[in-house]
């Protein structure tokens, strides 16, 4: 059979470190191909080595029956190869034409009315249409996606490898996309999926390829695997999603008696943030929170949901009541709420949740400092503090050379295992949990909401905001969606539901209850 790529027995290592292992992949010409695996197992290394990011230490690259050498991006587009990584490579000062055209313009006068004719016709390959002349930084998540893949159409790209395409989509969004793709496949063009999203694999995919520590754990026609095989190539043990459930269910049956069975620890009326404009950010929010659940919040990004956490941890000034527990904390600070329990993990990691300079210890009492068992009369207790900080290194299996290396030192991975054991390990009342999956591998994630599971059966409740709609489902006992600023209650968890609902269909905000209002 002649492929569209070939990559043979490639090896490549980082100092001691082997990325890659003697690992081999052929993709059919006109397919969607998955790379699926968890983090560290080699999956951007593998692509990279494609697109010339990296040079294999040994082994080779073969396209459509040629032996190529690859050094460089230049060399791989050459060769028509293309690639969107999970971040874009889009400047927001710029127009959308000129990010299109930027590097391939094709001459130092290029004749802007050919480049937006040849955009349009381009655009509408893929059924799309773009403001050409709108500053990029306007575009949203599903809109830049389109544009990097048509930056690659404008380079003539017929193999494309697409890292993380759907992280950032609603799942219409989602679902446009894979149908834009679908088109280009049609045409011949060649697909190389990064994703950790099976149901993507199982619906759009023609061949998946599984990587675990570096080596080749299984490449199987989709029509002949399952998620629960794919899983266990990816981890090296079939999946623990039915013992979360069974934490989940034993929560669940706190509620079977009625929605006023379990306390509410948490209850907000007309919460928004102080001034006109920060008001139109989150619209006067109403929501109640009992002790004991999972809640998940979907939304397109952007559409409120840190501006929700921000008031709820009053790290922003806000208006409306908060009550905890039946007591007003409207007025408190946030130094006050965290002593109430609140934890949060937080949207942007390195820009809120961690100090990259600051060694793993620091980072991990990092708003904690004050807590009893790390203090005596004011001053810092050193033992309990780094006794404190092996254990949150050590809850999610964070890889790190030692409790004193900088947080710097750390994967991006490893440190959001810091940050999401340093909210869940230090008696949590009521955890803000942003994207807490972002830059974890499965067998993580799974363990990472088993813990939120746990906690919710001890009496704590979880709010959880995330892009992945299937992370909701399988481990929320409900949903509220997030539309233009406001909150809604969703009334199950399916898919077409919860997508609906995200782009304002069937939306109705929750209004403050009766005895709240009085």
């Amino acid at each position: 059979m002649s492929y569209a790529v070939e990559m043979r027995r490639i090896t490549k290592r980082f100092g001691p470190v082997t990325a890659l292992d003697d690992v081999s992949l052929a993709v059919i010409p006109g397919t969607i191909h998955a790379i699926v695996g968890e983090n560290g197992a080699g999956k951007s290394t593998l692509v990279k080595a494609l697109y010339g990011a990296h040079r294999p230490d040994s082994g080779e690259i073969v396209i459509r029956g040629h032996a190529v050498t690859i050094a460089n991006s230049a060399q791989a587009l050459a060769l028509n190869i293309g690639m969107v990584s999970q971040h874009y490579g889009i400047i927001g000062e710029l127009s959308v034409l000129d990010n299109l055209t930027l590097g391939a313009e094709g001459g130092p006068f290029p004749d802007r009315h050919a480049a937006r004719r040849r955009a349009e016709s381009l655009a509408a390959r893929l059924g799309t249409t773009l403001d050409w002349d709108a500053p990029a930084h306007r575009l949203s998540a599903a809109a830049a996606q389109r544009l990097e893949i048509l930056k690659l159409l404008w380079r003539d790209a017929k193999i494309m490898i697409l890292d993380e395409p759907t992280a950032m989509l609603s799942p219409a969004d989602s679902d446009r996309l894979f149908e834009s793709l679908r088109t280009l496949v049609a045409e011949g063009t060649t697909i190389l999926l990064v994703t950790h999203r099976l149901p993507e694999v199982m619906a759009h995919c023609q061949r998946v390829t599984v990587l675990r520590q570096g080596r080749l754990t299984g490449d199987f026609p989709v029509s002949e695997t399952d998620p629960d095989q794919l899983t266990e190539a990816i981890i090296g043990r079939r999946p623990i999603d039915a013992a979360a459930r069974a934490v989940g269910e034993t929560v669940q049956t706190v509620f079977d008696h009625g929605p006023n069975s379990a306390p509410i620890r948490l209850r907000v009326t007309d919460l928004a943030l102080r001034g006109t404009g920060a008001r139109a950010k989150l619209a006067p929010t109403n929501l109640s929170l009992p002790a004991g659940e999972v809640i998940g919040i979907a939304g397109v990004d952007g559409s409120g949901q840190a501006e929700l956490f921000q008031a709820l941890l009053g790290v922003a000034p806000h208006t409306g009541r908060l009550e905890w527990n039946g007591a007003d904390i409207s007025a408190t600070s946030t130094r006050e709420r965290l002593a109430l329990g609140f934890r949060i993990i937080a949207e942007d990691r390195l820009a809120q949740a961690v100090v990259p300079d600051w060694s793993v210890l620091e980072n991990a009492v990092l708003g904690l400092h004050r807590h009893p068992a790390y203090q005596r009369q004011g001053w810092i207790r050193p033992a309990p503090k780094r006794d404190w900080a092996r254990r949150v290194a050590d809850q999610y299996q964070a890889r790190y050379a030692s409790v004193d290396a900088p947080m710097s030192s750390l994967s991006g991975g490893n440190q959001q295992r810091v940050v999401v054991a340093r909210a869940t390990e230090s008696d949590p009342q009521l955890i803000l949990a942003f994207q807490p999956s972002r830059g974890l591998d499965l067998g993580a994630i799974q363990a990472v909401y088993t813990r939120f599971l746990e906690l919710a059966a001890a009496g704590s409740t979880v709010l959880v905001v995330s892009f992945d709609l299937e992370e909701l489902q399988r481990y929320c006992h409900r949903a509220f969606v997030m539309y233009d600023g406001q909150l809604a209650e969703a009334p199950d968890l399916r898919s077409e539901t919860l997508g609906a609902m995200m782009l304002g269909q069937g939306f109705a905000p929750r209004a403050a209850s009766p005895e709240v209002a009085a």
